[in-house]
């Protein structure tokens, strides 16, 4: 790929295909052990067949929720299968939307002008998979977890609907919490807006709170390497300029959706280790996710 002087692109060379996770150096790693004071450890994830509105969700008409089917269970012996060696088991699949649970999104989830991040063509993204940028690429993000309540900052439990959040709610929320952001670091940001969802999804589908796109430079100029909140797109919606677009097609920065916050912003765990390993699907374009914020 050639650079186009698009955000991150070629800064890691021309044929890249991990984006801002390289920001997460061997130093950076280190240093982000050194967090870990209590050993204590939150899960980041939503239960997989989380209740909207008394369905599984599916945040869009194309999106489906989560299929748990066994295939193997205590009704097969009681209807006459024989047990192997006198013990009986239980086998199970799941059908699962990549993007309709916690999850993570792959550099080639989004792209305009036809050019993914790095350059390389939408063409490649085809029925079947991503050829480049898939989350395969990726492998694992550990490094220095950051939370910023911002629903707590503004003293509300859930910010109001299609409420942008702006640079300035980052700098302050920052300040008053008592952390920084550093290059390589995880930012999470809570909104409240998960538990809006889960009892009013009508209402709060298409008027989500969550990042405008003001806070993209601010979060580029401090090298994030991902950025994830509590509601199912980060960004504020409706859209008026894609976020999306700017973080993972341009800068490489990876997105998290439909996180759980609320147990760590109980406890003020505004810092942690940050732990997280998407599947090893390849050509996807997410994968789900249970992340872990080791304080």
């Amino acid at each position: 790929m050639t650079q186009d002087k698009i955000g991150n692109w070629g800064r890691w060379g021309d044929d890249d295909e991990r984006g801002a996770a390289n920001f997460i150096t061997p130093e950076v790693l280190k240093s982000a052990l050194g967090v870990v004071k209590k050993g204590k450890v939150y899960s980041l994830c939503l239960p997989l067949q989380l209740q909207f509105d008394g369905v599984t969700f599916a945040p869009f008409a194309n999106r489906v929720g989560s299929v748990h089917l066994m295939s193997l269970d205590g009704g097969d012996f009681a209807a006459g299968r024989t047990p192997r060696d006198g013990r009986k088991s239980a086998d199970d699949y799941l059908f699962l939307f990549l993007h309709g649970s916690t999850h993570i999104d792959a550099l080639s989830h989004v792209w305009i002008d036809d050019k993914i991040y790095g350059g390389f063509s939408g063409d490649t993204v085809t029925s079947t998979g991503a050829e480049y940028c898939g989350i395969d690429k990726l492998k694992w993000i550990v490094g220095r977890g950051v939370l910023l309540d911002i629903a707590r900052y503004k003293g509300v439990d859930v910010l109001g609907k299609s409420y942008a959040i702006t640079p300035a709610d980052l700098d302050g929320c920052a300040e008053q919490q008592g952390v920084d952001i550093r290059s390589g670091d995880i930012l999470l940001i809570r909104t409240g807006c998960i538990n809006a969802l889960k009892t009013d999804a009508g209402a709060w589908v298409s008027k989500q709170p969550g990042i405008g796109i003001d806070t993209v430079p601010w979060i580029a100029e401090r090298e994030v390497c991902a950025v994830g909140a509590d509601n199912t797109t980060l960004e504020v919606q409706p859209i008026k300029k894609s976020v999306h677009v700017e973080l993972l097609r341009n800068r490489g920065v990876y997105v998290m959706e439909m996180l759980s916050l609320d147990e760590l912003a109980a406890d003020k765990a505004y810092e942690f280790l940050f732990v997280a390993a998407p599947l090893r699907i390849g050509r996807a374009t997410a994968s789900p996710l249970n992340p872990l914020a080791i304080v």
